[in-house]
């Protein structure tokens, strides 16, 4: 089983909404102690967790001018599961994609975790669709149509994958092409790149202010879902959190993979 936990806080200073300025946030040593002693008891209390497949990374905002970070194995690239739905959600609004069946699609994506919204909203990002396999130009273009998601989460510095459609039981036909030979364009991302998105949301640096509003009222959940379907609770961040957090999260799992990445106003005024 692999973990990416991931605990996000709202900074005050001023800096681009990227990966590059998220990492001039000041590394914090006392910090970095607790999480590898954290990563330990976690290692040794579940032995079948190997050290490599497990990743976290906090951002602690204790003094609100003085932020600070750290991470264990944050730059480690992971299979991220349904967490790459929040790059998909920041690229509808960096698109600025908006119409009734899309919004459709972004809550059932994010709050229900929904795959068929996200394979959707592929599609609408990107200008393709699912089908039978292609041949020569037209397989290369599809490709290339796909591989733009990828080259605009570059071009703010996140060295990630985000280009495959999650799926219940597939991909088939021109999907099963595009993941290639041992899966080599597989969705990936790290727990440090996942930090830094949900930092600029909470910082409402994510686009515009407007934008990150509307994609932490997606985001937001309530520590008793009222629904079992939208629950993203139970076995993830938010179980452990005393009554009266406030949680944002996106979680995402398989047989394989367990992740969660979380923004949290603890009641004692911690934002994590």
């Amino acid at each position: 089983m692999r973990l990416l936990l991931l605990l996000l806080v709202l900074m005050s200073a001023t800096a681009r909404a990227d990966f590059r300025a998220f990492g001039k946030i000041p590394v914090n040593p006392a910090l970095t102690d607790a999480l590898s002693r954290t990563a330990a008891t976690a290692e040794k209390t579940f032995p079948q967790l190997a050290p490599d497949n497990l990743a976290l990374s906090v951002i602690d905002l204790t003094l609100p001018n003085a932020p600070v970070r750290a991470d264990y194995h944050g730059a480690a690239p992971f299979y991220p599961a349904s967490a790459i739905k929040l790059f998909l959600m920041l690229e509808v609004f960096r698109q600025d994609k908006h119409n009734p069946e899309i919004e459709r699609a972004l809550g059932e994506m994010i709050r229900l975790s929904d795959n068929d919204a996200a394979a959707y909203l592929i599609d609408v990002l990107t200008g393709t669709t699912a089908g039978p396999e292609l041949e020569g130009k037209a397989l290369e273009e599809f490709i290339d149509r796909r591989r733009a998601l990828n080259r605009s989460f570059d071009s703010l510095g996140y060295d990630i994958s985000a280009m495959m459609k999650p799926w219940s039981f597939g991909p088939y036909g021109r999907e099963l092409q595009l993941l290639g030979e041992i899966r080599i364009n597989r969705n990936r991302a790290s727990a440090n790149a996942l930090a830094s998105l949900f930092f600029w949301l909470v910082r409402r640096e994510a686009v515009s202010p407007a934008a990150s509003a509307a994609m932490l009222a997606l985001l937001e959940r309530p520590l008793d879902p009222p629904r079992p379907d939208e629950n993203q609770v139970k076995d993830f961040l938010g179980e452990a959190l005393p009554p009266r957090t406030k949680l944002w999260s996106k979680a995402g799992d398989t047989s394989e993979v367990r992740h969660d990445a979380a923004y949290v106003e603890l009641p004692d005024g911690r934002k994590l």
